[in-house]
Parts: structure tokens; C-alpha cells; sequence
């Protein structure tokens, strides 16, 4: 018999966090899972921990394989599963025990809708709760700020608008615990790749958020633990490094994705992607200069040069307006109104099983 969802354990070297994630795991409320673990050579005990368990748990299937990395370890899980629904349980984060009732409900009430998502809870290597990165969250992340006072309600965000928010360089999905995807998705848009190191599920996302909707559940949480040994630890996040592997993803998604889009926004897009390149950009060399003489050397150039980048910036400094990504999601709405595509975001309700 066909499992309601399919959880996808990858595993190397977490071996101090497994009994907490496969405890949660087993306190589920919805109880119709499939466990597949995928252990790349761990050589902490961890491998030997999860063989253990999958002596006494008949749902579960466990092996191991090549060393592919994050998110490239995913993808042997994927590949796998039998569920409808495919949920991806990193092995060093947790969940509360109503989070795959209350996702699966939400995509049972919405067949439009290909992923379900919800809050994030980060915590830190000891499991305590960590405020200061859930009040950015809440407040100053992409999905926050593109969602505004729907934040705490249940909503559709219609494809492509959570896509194209991935245009200004940052990720709308923090973490991959907060996201239940319709298995029938990954046929559609391909699986996780290696390409581009740990912080590849950033192409991922953007590719999902293109050619899926989505349907938020702000009563339940996916967590997101934060440690040194971490796979996105030595991401080198904010190097030149990163910058040209998020140009690269942005350009991939969009071409994997092209047939995805309405003919009317794709017809529209290839501008649109040379803005926000240009943005993007400016946005990156004015941070890495920390002279302000050299700063407005470079704002300078970058006028003389015709930046849009660069009036918008100094129209931003006078006028003392938001910055260009605080305001992002609203002129991505303007695009998506613009094409004829309608409101990115419509509030919903969802009923939860007894």
C-alpha cells in the first residue's frame, strides 16, 4: 500500500543528533510515513545507530551510498519514495508532532498547490531556541517581508511569484524542514543536484517556486539547527565566490523552468533578469566597500555607466525609501499584474483532521 509520505532521512556524521530526529520522527501524529534513510559512509557510529532502528521499525529502509554533498545526498532519498508527499527530514533538525498532519492536509485541500509551508523555528547545536534569528525570520526574510500582514494566516502564493522572488539573490525557503512537496513535483522539475555545493537547494526552491504554488501553514514549524559542523557552515556565504554561484543558479532555474512560465512574463523576463543582475551586483560591491569615500566613487562610476542599480540607490539615500530588496515582492507583483498573471497571494483556509 501507497505511504501518505514519503520522509527522507540524509545522514553523514550526525550522530549526536539522530535520536532526537528520528524521536520526532515517531511522535508524528500522522502515522502513514515510509522512512528512508540514506547514510553517506557516516564514520561518527551514525550508521550503525540508524541500522539498529531499522531492525525494529518495519516502515523503514535504510542504506548507504556515495558522498554527494548537500543537497545531492537528498536526491537518493527522493528517488525512492513511494508517498505521495515527500518530506525531508535533515538529520541534525527536528519538527513538532503535528507538522506532516497539518502540511498534508493543507496540500490534500489544495490539489493546485504542489508544496506546503510553514514557520521556522531555528535552534541551536544544544536545542535551545534561538529569538534573535526567529524575529529575523518573521520580519526581515524574503517570505516575510513578500507576505506582509499574511504572515500568520494560511495563504496560496500562486507560481511564479515565489520563484521570481529568488531573482533578487536571496532564498524564500530557509530550510528544506519547513517544506512538504508533492512527490508528483520532482517528475516535473527534476531533483536535487551538486552542482553548486551546499547551498544548491537555493536552485532547487527557485525552480519549485517557478513551476509550483504554494500553500503557507503558519500553525506548525520545520526546524532549522544552527552549528558549526553544519553542511552550509563553509558555505562561504557573501563571498565573490557564492555571488557567481547564484547568478549561475538563477540562470539555470530559469531556463529549466522557461516552459513553466505564462508567454506573456516570459516574453518580459530576459529584461527583467538583467535588472536585477545589475542590482544584485551593485548590491554586493557596495557592501564590500567599507570606505565611504570608495563608495561613492563607485556609485559614481556606476551613474555614469547608466546603472539603473545605482539611481535607484542614491534616489533610496535622498528620499530615504526602503531598499531595493525590503520592496522587491511588490515589484515582482507589478511584473506578475503587469503580464496579466493576477494576485500572487490569496488568502485561504485550511481544515485540520481530527
Amino acid at each position: 500500500m501507497t505511504p501518505k509520505v514519503s520522509i527522507c532521512v540524509p545522514n553523514l556524521n550526525t550522530r549526536p543528533f539522530l535520536p532526537e530526529r528520528f524521536q520526532t520522527i515517531q511522535a508524528q501524529s500522522l502515522n502513514d510515513w515510509e522512512l528512508l534513510v540514506y547514510d553517506s559512509h557516516s564514520t561518527d557510529g551514525a550508521w550503525e545507530y540508524i541500522s539498529e532502528l531499522a531492525t525494529g521499525e518495519p516502515r523503514m529502509r535504510a542504506w548507504q551510498g556515495p558522498r554527494e554533498g548537500t543537497p545531492g545526498s537528498w536526491s537518493p532519498c527522493v528517488a525512492q519514495a513511494r508517498g505521495e508527499y515527500v518530506y525531508i527530514a535533515t538529520s541534525d533538525d527536528t519538527m513538532p508532532p503535528d507538522c506532516l498532519e497539518k502540511l498534508a492536509a493543507a496540500l490534500d485541500a489544495h490539489p493546485d498547490c504542489d508544496v506546503a509551508h510553514c514557520r521556522l523555528m531555528p535552534i541551536d547545536g544544544h536545542g535551545n531556541e534561538m529569538p534573535s534569528v526567529s524575529e529575523w525570520w518573521s520580519t526581515q526574510s524574503v517570505f516575510a517581508l513578500s507576505s506582509g500582514p499574511l504572515l500568520d494566516r494560511s495563504h496560496i502564493r500562486r507560481a511564479p511569484f515565489d520563484g521570481l522572488l529568488h531573482l533578487s539573490g536571496r532564498s524564500v525557503y530557509i530550510s528544506i524542514t519547513q517544506l512538504l512537496i508533492r512527490r508528483s513535483l520532482f517528475d516535473r522539475i527534476g531533483l536535487f543536484e551538486s552542482t553548486w555545493g551546499s547551498v544548491g537547494d537555493f536552485n532547487w526552491s527557485m525552480r519549485a517556486g517557478l513551476a509550483a504554488s504554494t500553500v503557507h501553514v503558519p500553525d506548525t514549524w520545520g526546524g532549522w539547527r544552527l552549528h558549526g559542523a553544519q553542511a552550509t557552515a563553509g558555505a562561504g556565504l557573501g563571498s565573490p565566490e557564492h555571488a557567481k554561484k547564484i547568478d549561475a543558479m538563477i540562470e539555470n532555474a530559469i531556463e529549466k523552468c522557461s516552459g513553466f512560465l505564462p508567454p506573456s512574463l516570459q516574453s518580459r523576463l530576459e529584461s527583467k533578469c538583467g535588472e536585477c543582475h545589475d542590482l544584485r551586483t551593485f548590491e554586493r560591491e557596495i557592501v564590500r566597500r567599507s570606505n565611504p569615500l570608495e563608495r561613492r566613487a563607485y556609485v559614481l562610476r556606476r551613474i555614469l555607466s547608466g546603472s539603473v542599480a545605482a539611481k535607484q540607490h542614491v534616489q533610496e539615500r535622498l528620499l530615504a525609501e526602503p531598499r531595493w530588496l525590503d520592496q522587491f515582492s511588490d515589484r515582482v507583483q507589478r511584473w506578475l499584474q503587469d503580464a496579466g498573471v493576477g494576485p500572487a497571494l490569496r488568502p485561504t483556509s485550511i481544515v485540520h483532521p481530527l
